[in-house]
């Protein structure tokens, strides 16, 4: 019996042994493929200086597997919420391969000018990779290890058009436009549409002073660097909602992912959504607010 054991054993060893032979492992090709951006260059172009505003980044090869790798640009136009055409700007076929493109390259090349651009239209930066065998990869083709916060997956990236955020422009008069939803009808919303407001500027703040009604304030927080909204919002509108007294300490709250505020337009808009001590109410329930310099 114990012989027995001992060739059992045996077996199972020289298995295991024949298992890590190197010579025996096949080798499994990436699934897909993946070439990751360090961007270290503008995070915005700037309208005022097309020339010297620069996206740039190393671009390299996770996947070891990529024969080419090509992006095109296009103009997203916020205000119509339509595109450009598209046109390849850069491609490359050796890694680590150094990415710098300035807007003024990038108009040229789709053929417009910064006077067709305004600040918050997007360029829109979107990959092709080929893999050395062949296959094909696009932006649509991401999961979510590409994209995720440990690798930077240089398929897909957008780049607003921006000009610098300048106080005098933000402070002064500004006309209010709200609109809300039917079924709400707050003193506070009816102060607001309509309105002429003061707003003054201190550091990264903005406050458009009594726009919901005296002492009510909308306080906007920007990035200045990027003219990005970084929060918005009020204290309390009141003790409680006209729309149900249960809904107590209303308060408005900037919905701030995509939002910028460009001082030198003249106009800024923002959803707000509708919140009290209960809870939040759901987009469908935001006041819209559209702000124009006078």
């Amino acid at each position: 019996m114990k012989n027995l054991k001992f060739l059992i054993v045996g077996i199972l060893l020289l298995g295991l042994n024949s298992c890590v032979d190197e010579d025996k492992i096949l080798s499994i090709p990436p699934s897909g493929a993946l070439i990751t951006i360090t961007p270290d260059g503008a995070a915005v172009f700037d309208l005022n200086d097309i020339n010297a505003s620069i996206f740039s980044g190393e671009l390299n090869d996770a996947t070891l597997n990529v024969a080419n790798y090509e992006l095109t640009a296009n103009v997203y136009y916020k205000s119509s919420n339509t595109k450009s055409s598209s046109v390849t700007v850069y491609s490359a076929s050796t890694f680590p391969s150094r990415l710098e493109i300035s807007a003024a390259e990038v108009l040229s090349a789709l053929g417009l000018s910064s006077s067709d651009v305004t600040p918050g239209d997007l360029v829109e930066f979107r990959a092709t990779m080929t893999t050395d065998d062949g296959r094909v990869f696009t932006h649509t083709d991401r999961n979510g290890d590409a994209g995720g916060e440990a690798l930077i997956g240089a398929y897909s990236w957008d780049v607003p058009f921006f000009c610098p955020f300048v106080d005098a422009d933000a402070a002064g008069s500004w006309k209010v436009a709200a609109t809300w939803p039917s079924y709400f009808n707050e003193p506070y919303h009816n102060a607001a549409d309509g309105a002429t407001v003061t707003a003054t500027v201190s550091g990264d703040v903005i406050t458009f002073n009594d726009l919901f009604g005296p002492g009510k304030d909308l306080t906007v927080t920007i990035d200045r660097e990027t003219s990005a909204v970084v929060s918005a919002g009020t204290a309390s509108l009141g003790a409680a909602m006209a729309y149900y007294a249960g809904y107590t300490n209303p308060v408005l709250g900037g919905r701030t992912a995509g939002v910028y505020f460009f001082s030198c337009t003249g106009q800024f808009s923002i959803d707000l959504e509708q919140c009290v001590d209960q809870g939040c109410f759901s987009s469908g329930s935001d006041t819209k607010l559209t702000l124009t310099k006078l």
